[in-house]
């Protein structure tokens, strides 16, 4: 828990963070604006829910691929002067992220939402969770990933790149095992349908899980590498 916390704060300190938040507060007016005064809430609000695997995956990748290489000298002294185990230390570090980054995420995107949706028709409410849902796991995914390739690389450079490597051949890598409805791009250009209503149960729940799934096998994969990570 105390590492937890000791990274929390020390997120809340990150430039990056803060230059984020601000940069994602000018989009939420601009989303709101047009929502309201244009009459294609659908697009608008797909536009700022889609923009968080476009654009704002870089933000998410930078700050998750520290988590761990940027203590790479003294890992073993945190360890020890905490007393904690490795599980504790790096289950910490992955909580941390994913709080961090599926926090701002949702302290963005749902009170926009919610303000076009009391103001607009057209919207969905059971489908505008559900696009929420299916981008938070997502994001979810990629942090746990780039937190990952942190324990495994020394330099949080490589692993910004391995990530970044990975999302951007995320289509072709999803078309090659045939899972083509988890493809962001996909997944994006169907975000207004969704919102509008047009969906199938099934087809959402089976996104959630072929991005929830992979999430929780690298946190699993992660833990047991540190542990016998020659520190």
């Amino acid at each position: 828990m105390a590492v937890l916390q000791a990274d929390l704060i020390d997120l809340t300190h990150s430039w990056v963070m803060r230059i984020w938040l601000l940069l994602m507060g000018f989009l939420v007016v601009v989303t709101v604006a047009n929502a309201l005064s244009e009459g294609a809430p659908a697009e608008a609000l797909s536009g700022l829910i889609g923009s968080f695997p476009l654009i704002w995956s870089i933000p998410i990748i930078i700050v998750s691929s520290g988590a761990v290489s940027s203590e790479a000298g003294v890992v073993a002294d945190s360890i020890l002067s905490k007393a904690i185990t490795r599980y504790e230390y790096i289950l910490a570090k992955m909580a941390s992220r994913l709080i961090a980054n599926i926090g701002l995420y949702l302290v963005i995107v749902a009170p926009a939402a919610y303000i076009i949706l009391q103001n607009v028709e057209g919207l969905d409410g059971n489908g505008i969770i559900w696009a929420i849902l299916t981008i938070g796991m997502f994001i979810a995914l990629v942090t746990n990933l780039a937190v990952a390739f942190s324990t495994l690389f020394n330099r949080t450079l490589v692993a910004m790149i391995v990530t970044w490597v990975l999302w951007y051949a995320a289509g072709g890598i999803f078309s090659l095992l045939q899972s083509d409805y988890l493809s962001p791009i996909r997944i994006i250009e169907n975000l207004p349908d969704v919102l509008q209503g047009t969906y199938q149960t099934s087809d959402q729940l089976r996104i959630l899980a072929g991005f929830g799934i992979p999430a929780l096998v690298v946190v699993l994969a992660a833990s047991l590498y540190f542990a016998r990570k020659d520190l």
